[in-house]
């Protein structure tokens, strides 16, 4: 065959480069990268209160999680060891809200909490209903004590959270005020555990003692902290799930499938968590709480949640071992350039469609103005 009829490569039919749109690509693509970022930081608390945790949708996904169906049968009973601020409720509403299985008694608003109903491990009425066999899971701030009341077989999952942040999220949910001084900020708010029941319960070592003895700081044992530090241990080494606040998007997925996989729910709704955490995951593996706080506030916290943050870092170790948390939003992103591209590329998503949308209808103007004339 003559060198003039070889067949030509492929990639020799493809029409030449455009090095100008080529340019251009690429340009679009440094300038999502740098202001996609920038817009997530400016954007980021306005649409998660206002639009994720506006009234529209809490109501929607409260409506829709309780068409949650819980499997019959003789399983043991599920138990969610709620620690507070760690997303929980949130997560009962795409995965378990099924009102006629599920027990819940968690609230953390400090007018419904009466250290009076604490003072025994469950309400009695509350442990006849744990204990009927109507009922498919449990779900409070249960103390590794009151866990111990309960007769029936039992799976227990709980989810953990950096002790400070979760503190200060806990304080600027309840936003604490004295009516002598006025409101408090986060440091006084946990110093008021002195005299303060609920500060006390929910904020000095909570998390320790709340999975190795009992929460409530008025029923806590006499016993070293480095003892409860250990019970608490392995409370989480026996539990069936442990989870990471800091890990919400993949541990929910993962609760999902090993705790709930025979849950009957529409798939959308527990796929709308998901992808609200994927979004999220910059504002929950950044300590934005405790960079705000000054070096003097956040030692003095600290003093009060030595032994929980003793337990986060060995639970990090222990199960998340390739956690890493940032001091910044420029860290983070810094730090995981794929899911930076991939958020500029879902960020700048509607701009991308806009500018199609305009240069669709001005190539159709241009065109009706060329017939105009040629005509």
């Amino acid at each position: 065959m003559p060198p003039g009829n070889l067949q030509q490569p492929w990639f020799h039919s493809m029409p030449p480069c455009d090095a100008r749109k080529l340019v251009r690509c690429v340009a679009s693509l440094g300038a999502a990268l740098c202001f996609a970022p920038s817009l997530y930081v400016i954007l980021n608390e306005q649409v998660e209160h206002r639009i994720i945790k506006g009234s529209f949708l809490h109501n929607h996904w409260i409506k829709n999680g309780q068409l949650a169906r819980l499997p019959s049968g003789d399983g043991p009973l599920i138990v969610f060891q709620h620690i507070p601020r760690t997303g929980g409720d949130s997560m009962r509403n795409h995965i378990f809200r099924d009102e006629g299985a599920v027990l819940k008694t968690s609230d953390v608003w400090p007018r419904l909490y009466e250290p009076s109903n604490w003072s025994t491990s469950f309400l009695e009425s509350d442990l006849v209903t744990a204990m009927h066999p109507s009922t498919k899971m449990i779900s409070g701030y249960y103390s590794r004590v009151d866990l111990q009341t309960l007769s029936r077989p039992t799976k227990v999952f709980t989810f953990i959270r950096h002790p400070v942040e979760r503190i200060v999220s806990l304080f600027n949910m309840v936003k604490p005020y004295d009516h002598d001084t006025g409101p408090l900020n986060v440091t006084r708010f946990v110093e008021r555990g002195a005299i303060w029941p609920y500060s006390c319960a929910f904020t000095w070592n909570s998390m320790t003692y709340q999975l190795g003895d009992r929460q409530q700081c008025q029923l806590r044992s006499s016993d070293d902290g480095q003892a409860v530090l250990q019970r608490a241990k392995e409370t989480l080494e026996k539990a069936a799930f442990v989870g990471f606040y800091e890990t919400l998007g993949e541990d929910f997925w993962e609760l999902k499938e090993r705790i709930f996989p025979e849950v009957k729910l529409p798939y959308y709704i527990p796929f709308a968590f998901w992808v609200g955490a994927w979004l999220g995951l910059p504002r929950l593996q950044v300590l934005k709480f405790s960079a705000n706080l000054s070096q003097e506030d956040l030692d003095r916290i600290s003093e009060f949640v030595n032994l929980d943050l003793q337990l986060y870092e060995w639970a990090k170790q222990r199960f998340k071992p390739g956690l890493t948390l940032h001091r910044s939003y420029a860290s983070f992103f810094l730090a995981n350039p794929i899911y930076s591209l991939a958020l500029a590329c879902v960020l700048m998503l509607p701009f991308a469609c806009w500018r199609i949308k305009c240069g669709f209808a001005f190539r159709q103007k241009l065109q009706s103005l060329e017939g105009s004339k040629s005509g």
